[in-house]
């Protein structure tokens, strides 16, 4: 009986470790968003995927006047993923990547993020 305690404490420090990670996940992403937005711009992001089958895909966009000035993207499975560019969209319509034009070759978690980021931008 003496192990149930220990079992707890390390589940509780696995989960504050955890914690951490995430929140230094999120701020990541947040910098790198901050990279993007640029005066008259409007941002969003996107989510796509699957919680356990492969993970998310974040796709943020920012656009002026319909045509996408930058983005980010950031995929995986854990606490470990960074956001990269995706310039792949930079120079593109709105209405062209919710409609999936585009975005051939990239995986289908990407291509649902950037149509759900597209489609929210349009929605504006």
């Amino acid at each position: 009986m003496e192990v149930l305690p220990w079992i707890f404490v390390v589940v509780a420090v696995m989960w504050v470790f955890q914690l951490y990670l995430t929140v230094k996940q999120s701020r990541r992403f947040g910098e790198r968003l901050k990279e993007i937005r640029t005066e008259g711009t409007t941002t969003t992001v996107g989510m796509g995927g699957f919680r356990y089958k492969g993970g998310r895909a974040y796709v943020a966009l920012a656009q002026k006047d319909g045509v996408v000035t930058g983005a980010r993207v950031m995929t995986g499975f854990t606490v470990l993923a960074n956001p990269k560019d995706f310039d792949l969209v930079v120079g593109r319509s709105l209405k062209d990547l919710a409609a999936g034009k585009g975005l051939e070759g990239q995986k289908k978690k990407i291509v649902l993020a950037t149509q759900n980021a597209a489609e929210t931008l349009l929605k504006k």
